[in-house]
């Protein structure tokens, strides 16, 4: 009994004695973890962690008894996701939805959808009535002022008043020539070269080191959510860099399902 007590004041002595900031390094991980960052909990939402365990790498989620009891969901204290059981699945998601033709076909979906919707953003937030309101009476402004000049009125006050409206209406004018240029939707063009550009990614992407891989896999951006009662995954793709109309999810039946 003496020697355990002795251990422990010991261990609580070293802590004690640490200076501040100088505990120990958050370890790195080594492992080329394909996923890292990019699978959720379909159970609570959180993003499921890489964990090495015998040599094989898992993603897993962890949950104690009081995230369980505050969060009012059923989830396993423990949840593993083996990584080589979903990388054949990923990449055929990859291959099948983001080649030739279904790629095209998504883009110019996606393409669609979001031009109907930043037109509608753009019919709500129109100003350009209020724009030619500014201008037109900004006009009328300088036709005072030039009157006022030809009754006799102080010249250098006048020309100030007129380099004021000016201003003013030349500033309308810019942010009238941008307001009444709607957006525009993609064309065929655009869209074949966003296709011929991911087809060289994707290239690169059989050939390329795990690390650069998950690089890769990261940029195009690919979500997934793992589902552990059916056991599916479900990948999409949500990604600015591949052009502005990859913000949207392209279609809910474009997911792989892993068993």
């Amino acid at each position: 009994m003496r020697s355990r007590s002795s251990r422990r004041s010991v261990r609580r002595t070293r802590v004690a004695g640490r200076p501040p900031g100088q505990g120990r390094a958050p370890r790195r991980s080594t492992c080329p973890y394909l996923f890292r960052g990019l699978i959720n909990c379909g159970l609570c939402g959180r993003h499921m962690v890489g964990n090495l365990n015998h040599g094989r790498l898992y993603y897993r989620c962890k949950a104690s008894r009081d995230f369980v009891r505050q969060h009012e969901v059923a989830h396993p204290p423990m949840l593993y996701l083996r990584e080589d059981a979903i990388t054949d699945p990923v990449d055929r998601f990859r291959r099948q939805e983001l080649n030739g033709r279904t790629l095209a076909a998504n883009l110019r979906a996606l393409a669609d959808a979001h031009h109907r919707a930043e037109l509608a953003a753009y019919r709500a937030n129109d100003e350009t009535g209020r724009l030619r309101q500014t201008i037109t009476d900004c006009d009328a402004k300088i036709g005072r002022y030039r009157a006022a000049l030809d009754a006799g009125g102080d010249p250098a006050l006048i020309a100030s008043w007129i380099r004021e409206a000016s201003t003013v209406r030349v500033t309308a004018e810019a942010a009238l020539r941008v307001s009444e240029a709607p957006p525009q939707r993609l064309n065929d063009d655009q869209i074949a070269a966003i296709v011929d550009g991911l087809g060289s990614l994707l290239t690169v992407l059989r050939g390329a080191d795990p690390r650069d891989k998950a690089e890769l896999y990261s940029r195009i951006g690919l979500r997934m959510t793992y589902k552990p009662g059916p056991k599916t995954l479900k990948a999409e793709i949500v990604s600015t860099d591949l052009g502005r109309v990859l913000n949207v999810c392209p279609r809910g039946d474009l997911n792989p399902h892993a068993r």
